[in-house]
């Protein structure tokens, strides 16, 4: 046991040494915790250090919570989740063939207002949950409800408001409730900025060991699709009191492959795959993981607040710790000088598609440098490590190999994604 921590602590040691982790980590087979640590600072500006019971936004993991909340519901008899929504949401549009299944599995065809061009620009202000859903109401649909999957951010919307009129409450007193008080997660809600929150992290990104505050994001742009926090205490309690608060018919329901897109299979909130459920998280200044392994009980949860972390890495190398497995300590990267001619061939839009959902990435030249901006996350430099390979930080670590068909292949946060450039015949100066 003692040998085994000490080289999960070398290996998160090594990441933070490499300025490429900040963040909490946890690792436990059933009850047992096997290890469990914080590293760096969860406040820079007043030195506190991250510790196991640190609270960190944790993204899109709160959409498991959502779910497991509709699924609660449906076992009291107050919705089901083949309803269609215009009988929880009067007046929506195409209420008459969405149904909250749709939503749960981003199947609706409801655009993604996350990742629309004017996104960050308005992301620091507070918005209420009607006004962010006026904002992606009347957008068209990608396609008929059930057709495909897209990964939308705004049906998770939609949930939480058909949640607080359902079981009137808002959606933070349901959870609080029905979820956080049963198992006693005391440091895990939803941040409404209007208090303080014990113990928070602040979010940063990290660039040659230089680490500076994340742009702001309120909170209520993320909702019930994205703003909760927690501890990677409070994950693993979750973990072993799921089977509290589903029953094993709804439990199978929330972790039954539903979907497949682009090589992930999906559930209700979570991505899953023969013996492994996944909730991950990405959102400004943070990144997050939280992994269950059936096989061998094993449970290992990693939350950041540093935006570019490298999570998933480190997701990986601890189980395979765990497991007695082969793994890596990670290495620093060599960033080269390229002439700006050559980055002006790799200047364009390209598209992109992960989990069904389409986005746009906007490749330019500010002076030396190369930069990207994929939208709905601010513009980030993308470093070169030849004249084809980059090295950018956005939600994770990604890595970018430019090839002369006007293709980029990325491997971001671990997942292999294709980017097509709209315009490969034509160069950069036009």
């Amino acid at each position: 046991m003692i040998l085994l921590r000490r080289r999960m602590h070398a290996l998160v040691s090594a990441y933070t040494r490499l300025g490429r982790f900040s963040g909490a980590v946890l690792v436990a087979r059933g009850e047992r915790v096997l290890f469990a640590q914080g590293y760096g600072l969860a406040s820079h500006e007043h030195d506190a250090p991250n510790t196991p019971a640190t609270a960190f936004r944790i993204g899109s993991q709160t959409k498991m919570f959502t779910a497991i909340a509709i699924l609660q519901l449906q076992e009291r008899g107050s919705l089901h989740v083949h309803d269609r929504i215009e009988r929880h949401l009067p007046g929506y549009p195409r209420g008459d063939r969405i149904t909250l299944h749709h939503l749960l599995t981003n199947t609706s065809g409801i655009p993604d207002y996350v990742t629309t061009e004017g996104f960050t620009r308005v992301m620091g202000t507070p918005r209420t949950r009607r006004q962010l859903i006026d904002d992606f109401k009347d957008r068209p649909p990608l396609f008929e409800p059930g057709e495909r999957m897209s990964y939308s951010n705004s049906g998770w919307i939609l949930l939480g408001e058909v949640i607080e009129r359902v079981s009137g409450l808002t959606y933070d007193q349901y959870l609080r409730r029905h979820v956080f008080d049963h198992l006693a997660m005391r440091h895990t809600g939803l941040d409404d900025g209007r208090q303080l929150v014990k113990d928070q992290a602040r979010g940063y990104t990290s660039a040659d060991g230089l680490i500076t505050p994340a742009p702001h994001l309120d909170n209520s742009n993320q909702d019930a699709a994205g703003g909760l926090h927690s501890t990677v205490e409070d994950l693993h309690r979750c973990d072993r009191g799921r089977h509290r608060l589903l029953r094993p018919d709804s439990f199978a329901q929330l972790v039954k492959p539903h979907v497949e897109a682009d090589g992930t299979a999906y559930g209700y909130g979570c991505a899953v795959s023969p013996g492994r459920v996944e909730s991950g998280g990405g959102t400004i200044g943070f990144v997050s993981i939280s992994a269950r392994y059936d096989s061998d009980d094993l449970f290992v949860s990693v939350l950041s607040n540093i935006e570019n972390a490298a999570f998933t890495d480190i997701e990986q190398g601890l189980t395979a710790i765990a497991r007695g497995e082969p793994y890596e300590l990670p290495s620093s990267r060599v960033f080269v000088t390229v002439d700006p001619a050559v980055l002006d061939r790799h200047v364009g839009r390209y598209t992109m598609q992960y989990a069904g959902r389409t986005s746009i990435m906007d490749i330019t030249r500010e002076g030396e440098r190369l930069m990207a901006e994929v939208h709905g996350l601010p513009k980030t430099e993308l470093r070169p490590m030849s004249e084809s390979q980059y090295f950018a930080r956005m939600k994770g670590e990604v890595e970018l190999d430019f090839h002369p068909s006007g293709k980029a292949m990325l491997t971001w946060a671990g997942r292999g994604i294709t980017a097509e450039r709209e315009d490969p015949g034509q160069s950069a100066d036009g």
